[in-house]
């Protein structure tokens, strides 16, 4: 199974005062003891790193990178790349759903997992599910 981790889904994982860490903690162990691939985009990494800088300190925001680049070398984690076209791509989404509560960089992971048939997101934000994926842990 693929599984798409977003932005929420990473600061929660690096979070142990969040209410939602036990549980996506769980959720991430399972999946990952069961083999499955994790995907995540450069822009989401760079967001997450630079949220923790600001949200706690350096030390911690480098140790996580850290850790982040570890699954990527590995077999744990691929990176899917935002580029111009699947900027543009999200941006007709944005004009063709106006009301779904998703941004337009939100809408761009949407346009990856797609394209690589990833049904499965790591997320809080219910809104994916109105775009068809299902969202873990439910």
């Amino acid at each position: 199974m693929k599984i798409f981790m977003d932005e929420i889904a990473w600061l929660i994982l690096s979070d142990k005062q969040n209410p939602n860490h036990a549980g996506m903690k769980e959720q991430f162990k399972y999946h990952l003891d069961a083999g499955h691939s994790f995907y995540t985009t450069n822009i989401i990494v760079g967001n997450v790193i630079s949220k923790i800088k600001i949200n706690r300190d350096s030390v911690q925001a480098i140790k996580y990178s850290e850790i982040l680049e570890e699954a990527w070398l590995g077999t744990h984690l691929r990176y899917l790349w935002i580029g111009r076209r699947t900027q543009k791509d999200a941006l007709r989404l944005f004009k063709k759903f106006p009301d779904i509560s998703l941004s337009l960089f939100d809408l761009a992971n949407v346009v990856l997992m797609n394209r690589r048939n990833i049904r499965f997101i790591m997320t809080t934000n219910h809104a994916y599910s109105k775009m068809g994926f299902k969202i873990v842990p439910e």
